[in-house]
């Protein structure tokens, strides 16, 4: 299967919500991508339950962040941690297809490795 992998730094979006993403090409005649992004779009489902597109994530988790009230600890005002975050933000991964963008993105190298068991880059 082709595919490229991303690790997420400072150009990209989301890069505050997830580690790596997997790009697919967005045509079918060089690489088949929009098939093989929806294989490994139905395994991810599959394999580590539903998740909200990465645009309807970020905006699920930045109004949950927002309505979480500042609490004080130690004379310090803080937000508590978002643990508990609705289940249709899957922590471990979610997904776009956007603008021409067939991505994968993965939480940490934990999820990303058990991608590339099943689904290895082709040489």
């Amino acid at each position: 299967m082709k595919y490229e992998i991303i690790k997420l730094d400072g150009r990209f979006s989301y890069r505050h919500l997830f580690e790596y993403c997997i790009k697919f090409s967005n045509g079918m005649a060089a690489n088949q991508g929009p098939q093989r992004f929806n294989q490994v779009h139905k395994w991810f489902v599959e394999t580590h339950g539903w998740s909200a597109e990465i645009r309807q994530w970020a905006a699920i988790q930045k109004w949950y962040h927002r309505t979480i009230p500042m609490m004080s600890f130690n004379g310090h005002w803080t937000r508590p941690k978002l643990n508990n975050l609705p289940e249709e933000c899957n922590p471990n991964w979610s997904w776009t297809n956007g603008y021409n963008d067939l991505r994968i993105y993965v939480a940490t190298e934990a999820e990303l490795s058990f991608f590339q068991l099943k689904f290895p880059l082709d040489q």
